[in-house]
């Protein structure tokens, strides 16, 4: 007793005397040192701090155990929080380890790593090699082997196995055609294809908007193979002229003793005049005799005849296209007149209508039909025959406007000087995004209180403009804007809303408007999982943000479909004070959790993809509005 209350009297005369302590060590160098009492390793050392399971941590949530003042307490977590209970402070005690409380996030956060290649993400610094029961797992040169130490040079993924195979993901067929923009080189096998045979299947189309996808089970679909291919009576559809890019031309070539089998898709250059090439998709032969249709597409170098030596099915030919001179001509272009009808063109939206454009001085020759694409719509001009004199030029419009603003729309005829017709396009105040299984969801394209008339998708960073307002959960007022003030607000109210204030199905106190609501926790998962991100602006890497940077945020895609999420941060829920802001994005679910003052939310960083987790109800998050 006499040895204890000597050291305790010791430690009070080193902080009265120099402000600091030693343990084992009398000129200790900073507040606290302390020197091991052995160095040779008879006796046990070190600092044990609080030792404390995931859950306990989570416990005290409801307690209000840890906050400001205990911003910086070190524990040591023996085990992982359950996975219900990793919400809130402990969102991410997920593995044993030290933590500390990290005030401002108001979450636990790890020190250091205990991490293994198989417990977190990193980066390996040479070749590695692990066996787990007699099985290799190699990593060398940025290739991968599985069952082999050093995996073929030729191969980024070396499966080596004398007694099991490969497994292909395996899905109905219904089930493959929903895949959302699948990937050029995609494989699933598909179970019930082929009247349930089953085949593995690889989409061999390069645009992932028009799948197509092709059999590799010889056992089950045969290879294409005819009797005869007929080019001498081929059939062509449409008028080649010389020096104009080609639209809307075909070539069809009768075939006999067909087998049923498939083909891929082909594409064969002209010879004779040059420039063109005669496209065939992939597909299947039929019994009998059948045809088959390629696409004339290139600009003819000269006037005469091109010639296409095809093949298919085991079977060649070659098959014949007339081209003319371009004779047409017009004295000028009236862009300045031109009318676009429906005149109307909002970004993101289906529009299908007309743009004429006068001409002067017309030959009254025949020309072609003629097509480009501009900022996602597909302008085509039929083929006709020019007025002898002034008369008009009547294109086609289809598609949906990929950007807003001011769209300039090329026009050009022959040798004839082009002009521009110039047309603006309104910010789309809606998008169908993939949400999986071949499905799509409305939601709003700006952040509830955002400014609407701005682009919501700009390609290289966001404004203020685009951040909208700040909402406590349940509740339907905003309780900040982008241009509130930083620091805490007063009168800041920290009760959060009853349960059921917000719900799947729209409640009184829901802000969005009619026909939309807050997304539920699936909804986000469905969108963050059928999506691709991309990052735009400048991200902060400070963890309370930047408040005057306004640029980041992250971006969604799905073909040509996006939604842009600005990195808002968030208005902390204890007094109102803006947080993150550059450095994270917060986005309100309506799906609570089993503790009554935590909801989900959507949330992302800098970097990785975006995840939903749990936040305050007090919190101020920004809204993204989905249809009902």
């Amino acid at each position: 007793m006499m040895k204890k209350t000597n050291l305790l009297i010791l430690i009070f005369l080193s902080v009265f005397s120099f402000g600091q302590v030693g343990i084992n060590n009398p000129t200790p160098h900073a507040t606290l040192e302390i020197t091991a009492k052995k160095t040779d390793g008879s006796t046990s050392e070190g600092v044990i701090p609080p030792r404390l399971t995931g859950n306990a941590l989570f416990a005290a949530i409801a307690a209000g155990t840890y906050g400001p003042n205990q911003y910086g307490a070190i524990v040591f977590v023996t085990a992982p929080a359950d996975e219900a209970n990793r919400v809130g402070q402990t969102a991410h005690v997920d593995d044993f380890g030290f933590y500390y409380y990290h005030g401002d996030l108001d979450q636990w956060v790890k020190l250091g790593s205990g991490s293994t290649i198989y417990r977190t993400d990193g980066i390996l610094t040479g070749p590695r090699h692990m066996t787990m029961d007699g099985n290799n797992l190699g990593f060398t040169g940025g290739r991968i082997g599985m069952g082999i130490v050093s995996p073929n040079p030729s191969a980024i993924l070396d499966l080596t196995s004398t007694q099991t195979g490969f497994l292909f993901p395996r899905m109905l067929k219904t089930e493959m055609n929903a895949i959302a923009n699948p990937a050029y080189g995609l494989f699933v096998f598909c179970t019930d294809c082929f009247n349930n045979s089953g085949c593995l299947m690889v989409n061999d189309s390069q645009d992932p908007g028009v799948p197509n996808w092709g059999s590799l089970c010889s056992s089950n679909v045969a290879t294409g193979h005819i009797a005869d291919l007929q080019c001498t009576s081929a059939v062509t559809a449409g008028v080649v002229h010389t020096g104009v890019a080609l639209s809307g031309v075909s070539v069809t070539v009768p075939y006999t003793g067909g087998n049923g089998g498939t083909y891929p898709a082909a594409s064969f250059n002209s010879t004779g005049v040059t420039g063109l090439a005669a496209n065939l998709d992939g597909g299947s032969l039929v019994n009998g005799n059948g045809n088959l249709v390629f696409t004339i597409t290139g600009i003819a170098s000269a006037a005469g005849t091109a010639s296409f030596n095809i093949t298919v099915g085991e079977q060649s030919c070659t098959v014949t296209v007339e081209v003319d001179d371009f004779t047409a001509s017009v004295v000028s272009l009236e862009c300045t007149s031109a009318t676009l009808v429906p005149n109307a063109l909002t970004q993101g939206e289906a529009y299908t209508g007309t743009l004429t454009v006068p001409y002067t001085g017309g030959n009254g020759a025949l020309y072609p039909q003629q097509s480009f694409t501009q900022n996602g719509l597909t302008f085509t001009l039929p083929s006709g025959t020019l007025a002898s004199g002034n008369g008009n030029f009547v294109y086609n419009v289809t598609g949906s406007a990929t950007a807003s603003g001011a769209m300039s729309i090329p026009i050009s005829f022959g040798s004839t000087p082009p002009c521009n017709v110039s047309e603006t396009v309104s910010p789309g105040t809606t998008v169908a995004m993939c949400m999986g299984n071949g499905t799509t969801r409305v939601w709003m394209a700006h952040n509830l209180g955002a400014d609407t008339s701005l682009d919501p998708n700009p390609t290289t960073m966001v404004s203020s403009g685009l951040h909208g307002n700040y909402y406590q959960w349940g509740k339907k007022d905003p309780v900040a804007n982008v241009s509130t003030p930083l620091s805490p607000i007063v009168g800041w109210d920290t009760v959060g809303a009853p349960i059921g204030s917000w719900g799947a199905v729209k409640t009184a106190n829901d802000p969005c408007p009619t026909g939309f609501r807050i997304p539920a926790n699936i909804e986000w998962n469905s969108l963050i999982n059928n999506t691709t991100r991309i990052s735009i602006g400048t991200f902060s890497n400070n963890g309370n943000g930047d408040p005057s940077n306004f640029t980041a945020a992250a971006v969604l895609t799905c073909g040509n479909s996006k939604l842009t999420f600005p990195a808002n941060g968030y208005r902390r829920n204890g007094d109102g004070s803006l947080n993150a802001r550059a450095s994270m994005g917060s986005y309100w679910s309506c799906t609570e959790t089993t503790v009554s003052y935590l909801v989900q939310s959507m949330y992302f960083s800098s970097t990785g993809g975006l995840s939903v987790s749990a936040d305050y109800k007090p919190s101020g998050l920004a809204i993204r509005c989905i249809s009902e």
